[in-house]
């Protein structure tokens, strides 16, 4: 062998670390793990408490699933639907009963956003805005920014701001990510499989008599006792009143009928009859009168909606209306001893607390007391021969009204509109095998303006519950239309 055979034989083994070439998203991983484990470790290190080291373990575990995904946009699109009912949030402001936090579901949505850009899951050039909603939606911030005007406290104000924008941003994420049937079926199958999960969960709530979310926190609630004419209302993983977890089941169990009624099926791995059955078990042992008359109410819309775009599915109510007699039976004890309660005395303490935001409202009619600040300035605004309970009014509508004037609720109303009817003009969109679901979805925004009426509604968990509906009711006629339906008979 020549020497400059050699001589070349060593140069290439000396350059060969420069051929060398690691691909991208291994450095990125290593780069990432390498990180995260120094993170934890000195959050280990300065932690107090077993609770927070459980949930570093479980974060770290699904990360480490994560990593092994093939399609995690997928992955991340069914998370959505399915943490929605599991309320868990890091709080990075607190002031007074405002706080900005980052919510484990707005996380969810967050990261499904950069992957989805990132892997092409979301095409910037084919955004779509949804004008119809998202206008009245930016003129209702709007409102609501004007109304700082007369704020008394512009942190809680912005605050509020932030968490309402947010709404708007999960809902134009959603109509986007659903986009075609795969992806429509993904998040409905994560939005039913956290449903029965948190059905099973309630159960057990009720038997244990305290409730309980998956941060290990607990609310005391007490037992429902049936012969001593007692009951207790359970929060379900909501951090919010026993109402957001009446409204759940309430709107799931209305959705899951609609998709019993549809002659083409969904596979969304939970039986719809079962489903709905369930649901309509834990609303009545909720024990919340408004979200149980407005289901009611919604199912009077559906008839009439059936009546006009699908008869046909009318054979299949009667099989809805036996199956949910027998669920109602099996809880009718509970049923009655909410029926016997005092419901007058209810009502007048709750109509009492409306004089405080009318007294704000002719104080401040244009632009309201400002946005979010209901609770830091209604002792200013008491009758002069006040007596009894003092709390946040008790309907969203007069709430509005208070804090943002009549710009703020006549915003408000026109949104509320515009999302009713893109609904409703969903149903001819959607596969006419499909129209009982989207008919559901019509009800249970229905629903949600009804309980609106007799709630505060002003947690996120509401308006999560309600923006994931109308992003459904959006979202379903694009990625299921009927120029794409294979009918089943």
């Amino acid at each position: 062998m020549s020497t400059g055979a050699i001589r070349e034989g060593w140069v290439a083994r000396i350059r060969w670390p420069e051929n060398l070439r690691t691909p991208f998203h291994i450095t990125m991983t290593a780069a990432a793990a390498l990180v995260l484990l120094l993170l934890g470790y000195e959050a280990i290190l300065s932690l107090r408490s077993v609770k927070y080291l459980s949930a570093l373990i479980v974060v770290g575990l699904v990360s480490a699933i994560f990593l092994i995904l093939p399609r995690k946009f997928n992955f991340f699109l069914y998370a959505a639907g399915l943490t929605m009912p599991y309320y868990v949030q890091v709080i990075l402001l607190d002031r007074d009963r405002t706080t900005l936090s980052v919510s484990g579901t707005s996380l969810v949505i967050i990261v499904m956003v950069i992957i989805g850009f990132a892997n092409g899951a979301l095409d910037k050039s084919r955004i779509n805005f949804e004008p119809r909603i998202t206008i009245p939606f930016f003129l209702f911030l709007c409102a609501c920014l004007l109304s700082l005007v007369n704020t008394t406290d512009r942190t809680i104000s912005l605050v509020s701001l932030v968490q309402e924008t947010e709404m708007l941003l999960i809902f134009l994420v959603l109509i986007n990510a659903i986009h075609d049937e795969p992806n429509a079926i993904i998040f409905l199958r994560g939005l039913y499989m956290g449903f029965a999960i948190q059905c099973v969960i309630y159960v057990m709530q009720n038997m244990l008599g305290y409730s309980f979310d998956i941060v290990g926190n607990t609310r005391w609630g007490g037992f429902t006792d049936a012969e001593a004419g007692t009951v207790a209302s359970q929060r379900g993983t909501f951090g919010n009143a026993p109402a957001t977890a009446a409204l759940y089941f309430s709107l799931m169990t209305l959705s899951l009928i609609g998709l019993h009624l549809s002659r083409r099926k969904l596979s969304v791995r939970l039986a719809p009859g079962v489903g709905m059955m369930m649901g309509l078990c834990c609303l009545v042992l909720s024990t919340k009168r408004s979200p149980m008359a407005g289901i009611v109410l919604a199912l009077m819309v559906m008839l009439v909606l059936l009546l006009r775009h699908d008869p046909g599915a009318l054979r299949k109510l009667y099989k809805v209306l036996v199956g949910l007699a027998i669920a109602f039976l099996l809880c009718l004890p509970v049923f009655l001893i909410r029926v016997s309660a005092d419901h007058e005395a209810a009502f007048e303490e709750r109509a009492n607390l409306t004089r405080v935001a009318w007294n704000m409202y002719h104080a401040h009619p244009v632009l309201g007391v400002g946005f979010g600040t209901y609770d830091t300035v209604k002792r200013s605004y008491l009758p002069p021969d006040w007596k009894g309970w003092l709390y946040t009014v008790h309907t969203r509508y007069l709430l509005i009204l208070a804090e943002t004037g009549a710009v703020g609720f006549t915003a408000l109303i026109i949104l509320y509109l515009m999302v009713l009817w893109v609904a409703y003009k969903g149903i001819r969109r959607i596969a006419p095998g499909l129209r009982p679901l989207q008919i559901s979805l019509v009800a249970g925004i229905v629903a949600t303006y009804w309980e609106q009426v007799w709630d505060v509604f002003d947690s996120r968990q509401q308006s999560y519950l309600y923006w994931f509906l109308a992003a459904l009711a959006v979202a379903l006629p694009r990625s299921l239309p009927a120029s794409n339906a294979r009918e089943v008979a």
